[in-house]
C-alpha cells in the first residue's frame, strides 16, 4: 500500500505533466550534482524544468494520465529524469542533446511518443524565432518578385502604347 506522501507526490507530478508541451525522459548516470544544477538553471531560462523522480512513482503518474503502459514501461529503467517543456520543446531538445553524459531515452511531444533518435532529429530543427524570420524573409522575397513582375508588365504596356502611338501618326 503506497504511503500518503507518495500518493501526494504522484498527484503533484500528474498536475505538472498535464499542461506541458513536451517531456523528455533522460538517464542522468554520470552527471555530477553541479551538472544537473547547471542544466536546471539553463532549462529555467527557457521556461522548462527538470525532475528527478522515482521510477515507480513516475510510471504511476504517467499511467494515470492515460499514457500507454507498455510504451512508458521501457522509459523507467535505471535512473530517470524528466525534462519538462512549458513553452518551446525544440529548445529543450537542443539543450538536452548538448548536455554531456545525459542520455535521452524518449519523449512525449504533445501526446505523441518519440524515441531517442527522433528526439535527436527534432533537436536539429531551427528554433521558432529563426523559422519565423525565414518566413518573413521569404515573404519579402515574394514581395520583391511581385514588384519586378509589375515593373515588367508596366514596361510592356508602355511599349505597346508607344507602338500604338507610332502607328497612329
Amino acid at each position: 500500500m503506497p504511503s500518503q506522501k507518495n500518493i501526494g507526490y504522484v498527484e503533484k507530478t500528474k498536475e505538472r505533466l498535464k499542461s506541458v508541451k513536451a517531456f523528455y525522459f533522460t538517464d542522468f548516470t554520470g552527471l555530477s550534482v553541479q551538472s544537473i544544477e547547471k542544466l536546471r538553471r539553463e532549462l529555467k531560462k527557457n521556461n522548462a524544468t527538470y525532475l528527478v523522480i522515482k521510477n515507480t512513482l513516475a510510471f504511476l503518474a504517467m499511467k494515470d494520465l492515460g499514457f500507454d503502459a507498455d510504451t512508458i514501461q521501457g522509459l523507467f529503467v535505471g535512473p530517470t529524469g524528466i525534462a519538462i517543456a512549458f513553452d518551446d520543446p525544440i529548445i529543450l531538445a537542443k539543450i538536452l542533446k548538448d548536455t554531456q553524459n545525459l542520455k535521452i531515452k524518449g519523449c512525449y511531444l504533445e501526446g505523441t511518443y518519440l524515441d531517442a533518435n527522433s528526439v535527436l532529429k527534432l533537436s536539429a530543427i531551427p528554433s521558432r524565432d529563426i523559422l519565423l524570420s525565414r518566413v518573413v524573409g521569404t515573404v519579402n522575397i515574394i514581395g520583391n518578385f511581385v514588384g519586378v513582375l509589375e515593373g515588367l508588365l508596366r514596361n510592356f504596356i508602355y511599349t505597346l502604347d508607344a507602338i500604338k502611338n507610332k502607328e497612329a501618326k
